[in-house]
């Protein structure tokens, strides 16, 4: 993915913002694209390619890079920061979303 295509997914996520946070609450910086730092980050895929899932805008999301390693492929549930999240379809809509997991 070019860097041009990646920041037009930052600004459809999250706006003409230069920092933001990622679902885990890590925080993002805009310039920091595929850089490897503790604010880069990476356009990765909440349904892995690699395990079926679709090419195309409502299955990417933005991660940090410390998020994108712990998540890796792991499909549906996965872990990260301690915290243990599971993969959702829309199927009305065609998104892929990531809830946490609640333990009782």
């Amino acid at each position: 993915m070019t860097k041009e295509e990646a920041l037009k997914i930052w600004l459809h996520e999250f706006g003409d913002v230069d920092y933001a946070h990622d679902f885990t609450g890590r925080k993002i910086k805009r310039a920091d694209y595929l850089i490897e730092n503790q604010v880069g980050w990476v356009v990765s895929y909440v349904c892995p390619l690699e395990l079926g899932g679709p090419n195309n805008e409502g299955n990417t999301i933005i991660l940090n890079h410390n998020t994108a390693y712990e998540k890796a492929n792991h499909f549906p549930d996965f872990e990260v920061v301690g915290t243990k999240y599971t993969i959702c379809h829309d199927e009305e809509d065609d998104f892929y979303y990531i809830e946490k997991i609640l333990e009782d």
